[in-house]
């Protein structure tokens, strides 16, 4: 029987979260789109044939050319064929190898997956000291890339095709001459790294070469740390933060939990010192200040807008109010005070702030985000030593210092014809370099361009030789971790297309004995660690060396270096109107462009546009409004869309004469008068997930308006261009749910009074279940008799809303772990994603200055589940287990059970998206195919594959993850608890019980396996596990005061539940209400529906339901 929610003669009960402008407005066009069951054009297949661009889209993140049944590499580089079986190998069973992720400056520890010799998914490294198991959506998406057909898999000279034997003839040749000449006229251009093997072949190829020049490149740079801190101590140093260990925390435009380095790290660390399970439990506090609304932002107690290039005086007065209530470093007080004039508005936010900082002493911690300036830096690190805080919340590490210049440094060098040989080591330059260098020009100065590249790129067409280059998952190397632990880097899969490492090429150039990888990273590590076998046996073991930590180094505050700096220092004017300010973030999806051919990546939402397959000009509602840009209606406060589909005007904006044109997106809680111009998208030459299906790149290119390093620029202009829209694909008005308290939240001082307030909300609250009866455990008693589930595990999941900050780690997790399809931007806009977890983005508040919360949202596995009522065919049933399961092939696609879904979180194939092209999706079986041949002969001949090639459907079934079950066309699917998972946790156990009959999985023991999404949570807001053991963890959960179930008065009866989020606001600050002291959405529950802090409905006035 259907279930019916009781009446409610009130429209609305719930706190007003709203998903969008267009709904805070209530528009009548979002009226329509809400009420329908699917989003607009989701149940219909109207859609005509058009063509697609990016053939074989879902192929083109999974498939790979030419991959064989090959073993995992071994140590001593030996292929183990399957003719002859290798040691302790059992068909079917997985293996896991140690390996870690270079990035930037840093690596995460990584243990990855196996199947018969192919990696199929990346888990972080929990035995790693500084690591819980986790990850983030870039190491997830980077197995995606082994697998990317467009990858570089040629050798090219000038465009024609070489084999490898020439190219290492080359480099002989190349080799030989540069150690004739000491290297002169050869400069090499690298990304930056972490790995001791290539500083050590730096080393020595500067002993053969001492003339020869060193250059890095980075476009998105978090050297910047390193920087401040050997400027502000006097020796080479870097940050470490420990923010576990801070009660305030205050980010001057610090991104640490979304953009800046090792940000897997800070959420963890962040998530500790924010967890609360009951009251009296401390609680940290967090001050943002900030152009954009980054994650960090939206995680924020306190948030202050404002333009990237105030900032900097904004930290100047707060190191002003922090040496004035500490009397410490007095001396600096008189060249801060001109500093701190441009942030006088906001001198009674900056002095409560202050002022909490102080109280907690070593405790506090500022942090400064690599998009500001030095001196921004500086003035952090200024605060940071009058708290006191060094070895508290912020230890410093020793820094090797940099041997390379600066990529402005080449192009003078290339300008002033000194370069004979430019070898470019990774990166994509002519891509991402400053505007202003004019980078393809200035790059084909050298007499010889020489290119080790992943792909064939943009920087490739402008060179002489193109290398392409191994991935990390088919490559020898090594790195160090944000401690300074000395982690493997180490191959799980022979390479796939030939090529080569980094250190490979190094090694071959300066002419070494030694060349290959493998042996270039033994060799390091017995130059640290003494020769012994045993030892490096356990280093690739356990993926990473014991007791590499780096010890701490003690320092002090050079006062007299940071007045000189202080003093250079200059005051800069607030952006207007007319003068706009430009920031250019780091993209959540696309990184600085380097992931731009990942489909998982693409199509995950930005978290917080929601944007997806595009970036777009973001502006705040108030400068939209200035502009003149007729997206932004003042009557409805909100965007012009159709039934929640989304054409934007298109503008352009000109910096010094650079012009960038793109689709304009009001973002809600932006400072005004900037522009935000996320980067990584609008590649020219890319991959075919790189590109839209009319053949236009994916997004625009925001670099053609950065004409330097800075991260901010001011002098821009917009101008609308008459009559130009662009369509956008964004989640968030799909399957909105409204009207009712799905996120739950509390201030911290309410929450130490009232922690049951989560239960006393909406209809499922004690006071408006008293007439209903109950039964013996106070359930409602149900209407129909129910079988009783008596499996041995009851299967249950909560999720900590206080923990979760919204970094998508968990989507792209579920993707690849599931074998989720992507459908490109075409099917987004219909509201026919496919992602099994969505992350839904709720706004509170104003509209200039909003409160953000997160809620992942997946299968809720009803025990009282609405959907299994509905299905004809009993395609969704419930085992004894308390799993709601999918029968893929009983189900006929009525989505009956979608409809009836309260929650929305199943999943439809209108397309068989695994194996057909989406330019094919169309296609007539009385059509012929690219091969010629009719679609309806195929079929008969091969029902199975599918219209793919035959090559292309051979290879795409080695990508995939055997565990999981390929859905097809006209199929319901959602989220299974990762019972495949399960499955083979209760084998094994029931393997190891043998005849004691010792069966049953235990958290105590271990046993419990871990969801996909829980696995790569880095704060561990998602706990899965048996409910039916009163001692596990999710069981202890379950009984906080602040659990509750999402949509609780249906009595669906969910197995995932939810822990309130708590906010720690300061009651001293002048954005805090003392006579509403409550979050935003809580104000307006209150307004309402009465106070959940008493019985729910008892406020005066307001009479309850």
């Amino acid at each position: 029987m259907k279930t019916i929610p009781p009446p409610c003669p009130e429209p609305e009960t719930g706190p007003k979260y709203w998903r969008s402008l267009d709904q805070l407005a209530d528009r009548p066009e979002f009226r329509e789109w809400v009420e329908r069951e699917f989003p607009a054009g989701a149940s219909e297949l109207n859609d005509p044939q058009t063509r697609r661009h990016f053939i074989k889209i879902m192929s083109a993140s999974f498939l790979l050319a030419g991959l064989g049944m090959t073993g995992c590499r071994r140590p001593e580089e030996k292929i183990m064929p399957f003719g002859r079986q290798p040691e302790n190998y059992i068909h079917g069973v997985p293996v896991y190898y140690a390996t870690a992720y270079p990035t930037r400056g840093s690596a995460i520890p990584l243990v990855v997956k196996s199947h018969d010799g192919r990696p199929t998914k990346i888990e972080g490294n929990a035995l790693h000291p500084d690591s819980n198991g986790a990850t983030d959506q870039f190491a997830q998406a980077s197995l995606l890339n082994l697998y990317d057909p467009d990858r570089a898999v040629r050798y090219l000279e000038r465009g024609q095709l070489r084999t490898q034997e020439q190219a290492l003839d080359m480099l002989a040749v190349l080799s030989r001459e540069l150690l004739s000449k000491q290297g002169d006229g050869c400069c090499f251009l690298m990304e930056r790294s972490s790995s001791p093997s290539r500083r050590r072949l730096q080393e020595s190829l500067r002993q053969r070469m001492p003339k020869a020049r060193w250059f890095v490149h980075e476009p998105v740079d978090f050297d910047i740390h390193r920087q401040a801190a050997t400027t502000a101590f006097g020796k080479p140093v870097r940050p470490y933060f420990k923010l576990d260990a801070a009660r305030v925390i205050v980010s001057l435009d610090a991104d640490f939990l979304g953009g800046e380095e090792d940000t897997y790290l800070h959420v963890r660390r962040f998530a500790k010192g924010r967890r609360v399970r009951k009251p009296g439990d401390t609680m940290n506090r967090l001050y943002v200040v900030e152009p954009l609304f980054s994650l960090t932002g939206a995680n924020a107690d306190h948030r202050l807008r404002l333009p990237a290039s105030q900032v900097q005086a904004f930290a100047a007065a707060l190191a002003l109010a922090v040496l004035e209530q500490t009397g410490r470093f007095s001396e600096l007080t008189g060249v801060l005070k001109p500093l701190a004039q441009a942030a006088s508005a906001h001198s009674k936010w900056i002095e409560e702030c202050a002022r909490d900082l102080v109280s907690q002493g070593r405790n506090g911690l500022v942090m400064a985000g690599y998009g500001q300036p030095l001196v921004t830096h500086l003035l952090a690190h200024l605060v940071n030593a009058a708290l006191g805080n060094l070895g508290q919340t912020i230890t410093l590490l020793p820094a090797e210092m940099p041997m390379e210049s600066s990529l402005r440094e080449l192009a003078l060098a290339l300008n002033g014809g000194q370069v004979d040989t430019l070898i470019v080591m990774g990166g994509n330059p002519v891509y991402t370099a400053p505007a202003s260098l004019n980078w393809a020009a200035t790059q084909r100065k050298a007499r010889r361009v020489i290119r080790l590249g992943y792909y064939e790129d943009e920087t490739s067409a402008q060179c002489d030789w193109h290398l392409p280059q191994l991935h990390f998952l088919e490559s020898w190397g090594d790195a160090r971790t944000a401690d300074g632990t000395l982690v493997p880097v180490q191959p799980l899969i022979e390479p796939l297309f030939g090529g080569f490492t980094e250190l490979e090429v190094l090694a071959r150039l300066g002419g070494l004995e030694t060349t290959r990888a493998y042996d270039i990273v033994r060799e390091t590590f017995f130059s640290l660690h003494g020769r012994n076998e045993e030892a490096w046996k356990k280093f690739l073991h356990d993926g990473f060396q014991e007791g590499t930590v780096a010890e701490p180094v003690a320092g002090q505050l050079q006062v007299g270096t940071l007045q000189q700096a202080l003093a250079g220092a200059r005051p800069v004017a607030a952006p207007s109107a007319q003068n706009l300010e430009v920031v250019f973030p780091r993209s959540y999806s696309m990184d600085d462009g380097r992931f731009n051919n990942n489909g998982w990546l693409q199509e995950t939402p930005d978290p917080i546009t929601k944007l997806t397959w595009d970036n777009a000009i973001l502006l705040s509602p108030a400068t939209a409004r200035a502009l003149g840009v007729d997206i932004f209606d003042e009557k409805a406060r909100g965007p012009k869309a159709e039934k929640g589909l989304f054409f934007n005007p298109v503008v352009e904006i000109t910096v010094q004469g650079a012009k960038v044109s793109g689709p304009v997106w009001i973002q809600p809680g932006m400072a005004d008068n900037v522009v935000g111009l996320p980067l990584g998208y609008g590649r020219e030459k890319t991959g075919r997930i790189g590109r839209l299906a009319d053949g236009t790149p994916a997004g625009f290119n925001a670099y053609k308006v950065k004409l330097d390093e800075a991260h901010f620029a001011l002098g821009a202009r917009l101008q609308v261009l008459p009559g130009v829209r662009r369509q956008l694909a964004s989640t968030q008005e799909h399957g909105a749910m409204e009207g009712r308290p799905l996120v739950r939240e509390i201030n911290k001082a309410q929450f130490e009074k009232h922690p049951h307030f989560a239960r006393n909300m909406d209809l499922d609250a004690p006071s408006h279940t008293t007439h209903i009866p109950k039964d013996a455990q106070g359930q409602p008693k149900p209407i129909y008799p129910r079988p009783a589930l008596t499996g041995m595990h009851q299967w249950g999941m909560v999720v900590d809303l206080t923990s979760c900050v919204g970094c998508t780690a968990c989507m792209v997790a579920c993707q690849s772990e599931n074998n989720i399809p992507i459908v490109g931007k075409e099917q987004v806009t219909k509201g026919r994603e496919m992602s099994w977890l969505r992350l839904d983005r709720y706004y509170a508040g104003s509209l200039d200055n909003p409160q953000i919360a997160y809620q992942p949202v997946m299968c809720l596995h009803c025990e009282n589940a609405p959907c299994e009522n509905v299905c004809p065919v009993n395609a969704t049933v419930h085992n004894d287990e308390g799993l709601n399961l999918m029968t893929y092939n009983r189900c006929v696609g009525t989505r009956y059970c979608s409809n009836n879904c309260p929650y929305k979180v199943r999943r439809f194939n209108f397309f068989d998206y695994n194996r057909r092209p989406l330019d094919d999706l169309y296609r007539s079986p009385f059509s012929r195919n690219r091969e010629g041949e009719w679609e309806l002969a195929r079929w008969f001949k091969d029902p199975d594959r599918g219209t793919k090639p035959a090559d292309e459907w051979d290879l795409l079934k080695l990508a995939r993850n055997p565990d999981v079950t390929v859905r097809m066309r006209g199929v319901m699917e959602k989220c299974t608890y990762c019972i495949q998972r399960i499955e083979q946790a209760k084998i094994a156990q029931k393997v190891k019980a043998r005849a004691s009959g010792e069966v049953r999985l235990k958290e105590s023991e271990g046993t419990i396996p871990k969801t996909a999404c829980q696995q790569a949570c880095p704060a561990e807001a998602i706990v899965f596990g048996d409910v039916s053991d009163p001692n596990s963890t999710v069981s202890q959960l379950r009984r906080l005061e602040h659990n509750y179930s999402m949509l609780g008065y249906l009595d669906t009866r969910p197995r995932t539940t939810y822990l309130a989020r708590v906010r720690n606001p300061n009651e001293r600050m002048p954005d805090f209400d003392p006579q509403q002291p409550h979050p935003g959405a809580m104000k307006e529950y209150i307004e309402r529906s009465g106070s959940p802090l008493e019985s729910h409905g008892a406020a005066a006035g307001k009479g309850g339901h």
